[in-house]
């Protein structure tokens, strides 16, 4: 089993920003990120995509 010096959970702008601040600073880190894309807030949707509506809303 790996061992890490920090772990972060989400890899939105603020766990992203930490991860590279403490690995700069020689820490092992982990992000996790429950999705299948990293980002959090700042990633963009596509929903309710339709005929009229070619780009959905985003």
């Amino acid at each position: 089993m790996e061992k890490f010096d920090a772990i972060i959970i989400g890899s939105g702008h603020n766990g992203l920003t930490t991860g590279c601040y403490l690995a700069k600073n020689g820490l092992k880190v982990l992000v996790l990120e429950r999705r299948d894309t990293i980002g959090g807030a700042v990633c963009t949707e596509t929903m309710f995509q339709s005929d009229e509506n070619p780009n959905g809303f985003r």
